[in-house]
């Protein structure tokens, strides 16, 4: 991943994605310039005012040059949102808030250049799915539970289904999130499956789920060279928040079309 700036925020792009200049998107690090008030948040009824998760929003869909953000109450599910252009879907409080998605698509047409999506994260994994042929984009949320149900599996089959579009032609990029070197699991077997048991420390509890995404995501079809780990560790990192490092805010992983 390389860093990027912008009038005082820092946020984080994908290598692979770099040679599309038509995909905007970057991971948000929760520290801004104190001209900017201080740490961004993005999701609601975390302790933080309205107001400052209004403000840190319009800010990256600002740095990005994106439209308002399309947004879910995620759940630890593996359900799918896709975005309707006839039916905008620009959630700017708590209350009007959709649940039971923890992945978004959008597809953009001749009338529509497709949504602006946002995931909010603390230690769990944002993916990013892109299609350059056709500029479909999907964002998927993958705490352990979201592992445990193949959320990365669902996303790639419903791209598939639903528009056609072959797994091997899938970029993707797993944005930083708990790292082998702390995502200890005491109670794995009964929270984790035996099939994630091989991507265990042998000394000791701790998994590693960016190995596991990875293979979920060939196991899909997609190409192992097709796949970015930013290998970031946001428990270790200060500069994002961590829910085992007793953090309330939540970081994000913004993407969207550019706008011609």
């Amino acid at each position: 991943m390389e860093a990027r700036y912008h009038q005082g925020l820092v946020y984080y792009v994908f290598d692979i994605l770099a040679p599309y200049p038509q995909l905007k998107h970057g991971v948000f690090a929760r520290h801004a310039s104190r001209e900017l008030g201080g740490d961004l948040t993005f999701a609601f009824g975390r302790q933080a005012p309205e107001s400052t998760v209004l403000a840190s929003l319009s800010l990256a869909e600002s740095a990005l040059g994106l439209g308002p953000a399309v947004f879910v109450g995620q759940t630890h599910s593996a359900n799918v949102y896709l975005c309707d252009p006839q039916k905008p879907y620009h959630p700017r409080s708590q209350k009007e808030l959709i649940s039971g998605y923890d992945a978004l698509v959008t597809r953009p047409s001749d009338q529509n250049p497709g949504e602006a999506l946002l995931i909010k994260l603390a230690d769990c994994q944002g993916i990013i799915l892109y299609h350059p042929q056709s500029q479909t984009l999907a964002l998927a949320h993958s705490g352990w539970r979201g592992s445990v149900q193949n959320i990365l599996g669902q996303t790639v089959s419903f791209l598939n289904k639903r528009f056609g579009l072959p797994p091997a032609e899938l970029l993707a990029g797993i944005s930083p999130s708990l790292g082998p070197c702390c995502a200890e699991f005491i109670h794995y077997e009964k929270e984790l499956p035996e099939e994630f048991w091989r991507f265990q420390n042998p000394k000791n509890h701790y998994f590693d789920f960016w190995a596991i995404s990875h293979w979920q995501l060939t196991q899909a079809g997609l190409k192992p060279q097709n796949i970015e780990i930013a290998g970031i560790c946001t428990k270790c990192q200060p500069d994002f928040y961590s829910h085992r490092r007793g953090d309330d805010g939540r970081f994000a992983l913004l993407a969207g079309i550019a706008h011609d």
